[in-house]
């Protein structure tokens, strides 16, 4: 998640605010936090690796901080065995103190507690660290978060869960099987009843997805311009509309017209959070057969809106469904070499 305009006074509020930044709560990890002008501009995390990876993780991270032309970056360890992060945080410290980049500080979380690397003052950082607050005591940093529904999962596999088929999928697939009817809505006057059925699935409320529907918009998104057009519905200045078939385009502009429409008449929730759980709820009504392009649609989106883990996790899972996916491969590429959105 990109970081709304917080300040941050201490390092326990920065512990409070990765697990929202993240998605999760994260776990035998380093977290680089890359700043520019004080503020948070780049979030990085990455498992720890074996002692023989540590310089190669470090450079592929230090490369990151760099692209960003960041002045300052904040370090943190989250450790399940005490030393298992500190090669890497000394490491990558000394890499970017070399690129004069300011290591602001460089922080180890183990069982529970925090402390500083370097702190020397043990009325500040005692040896045996600090308790981690929980997130009651950080509420006031933490209301820009909560206000947005932002709300941290336990850790990334619970993140990669939510992605996971559900037992409804088993009843899309069998529709499949049985009607393959979604292409057809595309052509002529019958566009307006695929547009009809992407307005329902982007605005009616997860638990509300109709079975029939999940299917004719998982065998839509099977069609790569479709699967185009539903991203420039969901991304409006991602992708020119005029590079698509026409066809496309006046699916995407009944679309755009049809989700405005319910947002005006049903007072439909469309922030990004509410997107992003309408998609995953698709995610979940796909076996594997026919999950790839929603899995790389929500990637699509969860990237273009700061969301790294969770398009990481739905273009793994993507890439497992069909590991030739052009698409979910090229945004894996900009996801592993930093490569943000380019905003009009």
């Amino acid at each position: 998640m990109t970081a709304p305009p917080i300040k941050l006074r201490s390092p326990a509020e920065l512990l409070a605010v990765i697990p929202h930044l993240l998605g999760f709560e994260p776990r035998q990890s380093i977290v680089v936090l890359a700043l520019k002008d004080n503020k948070i501009d780049l979030t990085q995390r990455m498992d720890l690796p074996d002692p023989n990876r540590v310089d190669e993780v470090a450079l592929a991270l230090q490369r990151h901080v760099l692209k960003e032309k960041a002045a300052a970056a904040l370090l943190v360890g989250y450790e399940n065995t005490a030393g298992d992060s500190r090669p890497l945080i000394e490491a990558l410290g000394e890499r970017l103190r070399a690129q004069d980049v300011s290591v602001r500080d460089r922080i180890i979380v183990h069982d529970g507690r925090w402390r500083s690397l370097d702190c020397t003052d043990p009325s500040c950082c005692p040896p045996q660290g600090t308790a981690v607050p929980p997130p009651a005591e950080a509420s006031s940093v933490l209301a820009e978060f909560v206000g947005v529904g932002s709300a941290p999962l336990a850790d990334r596999r619970a993140l990669a869960e939510q992605l996971k088929p559900a037992p409804a999928a088993a009843d899309v697939n069998e529709l499949l099987r049985h009607e393959r009817t979604a292409p057809t809505l595309l052509t002529g006057s019958r566009s307006h009843r695929l547009a009809e059925v992407w307005s329902r699935v982007l605005t009616r409320p997860t638990g509300a997805l109709r079975i029939a529907d999940a299917a004719v918009a998982l065998q839509s998104l099977q069609d790569v311009p479709t699967r185009d057009g539903i991203a420039a519905v969901l991304i409006p200045n991602g992708l020119k509309l005029e590079i698509l078939p026409q066809d496309t385009q006046a699916l995407v502009l009944q679309c755009r017209k049809a989700v405005r429409t319910a947002e005006d008449t049903q007072d439909v929730d469309l922030t990004t959070g509410a997107i992003k759980s309408r998609l995953i709820g698709l995610c979940q009504h796909a076996t594997d057969e026919h999950a790839a392009p929603v899995l790389t649609l929500t990637g699509t989106y969860s990237w273009w809106h700061g969301d790294g883990a969770l398009a990481r996790v739905a273009l793994d899972r993507a890439l497992r469904c069909d590991r030739d996916y052009r698409l979910a491969q090229l945004l894996r590429l900009m996801l592993d070499e930093g490569i943000r959105p380019e905003r009009p």
